[in-house]
């Protein structure tokens, strides 16, 4: 593991949530204590650190991949508060989501408005 990897990947998720990584940390501590490790480094260190993309688009993309995914809505709070940490309007994450329905389905859209409702909450 290069310590370059860690530090681009704390970088890159310090932009989107200061809190993330320690949370992660905590919440992983107890069954897989290198996991967290391997999030930072892997997707923010390597993928999401990478040029091309600004920090408004690149957590666009992310939105629509975890709306259409299906993910944890923990996950879709987490991002739709760090889009609006980099920029993106709260307007803007909506219709993110709305773009989402007619090809997730509208249960995931369902289910990642009421994420964004509770990270717009705080």
């Amino acid at each position: 593991m290069s310590s370059d990897r860690r530090a681009r990947g704390e970088e890159a998720l310090g932009r989107i949530d200061p809190d993330v990584a320690g949370r992660m940390r905590e919440a992983f501590a107890e069954i897989a204590p290198d996991f967290a490790d391997m999030i930072v480094d892997f997707a923010y260190g390597d993928v999401i650190s990478r040029p091309g993309l600004d920090p408004a688009r690149r957590q666009l993309v992310t939105l629509t991949a975890l709306t259409v995914l299906g993910a944890g809505t923990d996950l879709i709070e987490t991002h739709a508060r760090g889009a609006l940490r980099v920029g993106l309007t709260r307007d803007e994450v909506v219709e993110c989501v709305m773009q989402c329905a007619p090809f997730a389905g509208f249960p995931r859209a369902i289910a990642a408005m009421a994420a964004l409702r509770r990270a717009f909450a705080e």
